[in-house]
């Protein structure tokens, strides 16, 4: 069997769904994973490597005893742009300990890049590279969509 056959049509949220079903892993770790399946993996990654360089900057400034720093303006920003992706992960996140969410936003950051990188594995073995992230399949306007659309009511 070629290369090619065998990663045509594969699966990137396999490493996710193999951390969602780790019983070995931490229960924050296990939600973590879960909330990037159907993501693309551009916006994964990067939207998660955001968060993740945001929480790093909010420990510095607490490591200082800075209050309004670098962390606590990415933040800010981050909350007020309302990313679907990072507020999910900040809902999960948010009261958790800081410490030990900079090293589980670490572990996803890895996590999202190994998923990504499954993509070059797949282009060089002359496979398309084709991933519709889930929110591309749904079909009506979903909840969020139709709080956030007030002319739907009026």
């Amino acid at each position: 069997m070629k290369m090619k056959d065998v990663l045509e049509g594969y699966n990137y949220d396999l490493p996710l769904m193999d951390a969602v079903n780790d019983v070995e892993l931490r229960h924050i770790r296990r939600l973590l994973a879960g909330a990037l399946m159907g993501e693309g993996l551009d916006v994964a990654y990067f939207a998660t490597r955001e968060l993740e360089e945001a929480y790093v900057d909010l420990r510095n400034d607490v490591r200082k005893g800075v209050r309004y720093g670098e962390g606590y303006l990415a933040f800010e920003e981050i909350l007020k742009d309302k990313n679907p992706l990072q507020m999910k992960l900040w809902y999960l996140t948010c009261e958790r300990d800081l410490s030990e969410t900079v090293k589980d936003m670490h572990w996803l950051v890895g996590l999202a890049h190994q998923r990504g990188l499954m993509a070059r594995a797949v282009r060089e073995a002359g496979v398309p590279v084709v991933h519709v992230p889930a929110r591309n399949l749904v079909a009506g306007k979903t909840p969020a969509e139709l709080v956030a659309d007030q002319t739907v009511w009026n």
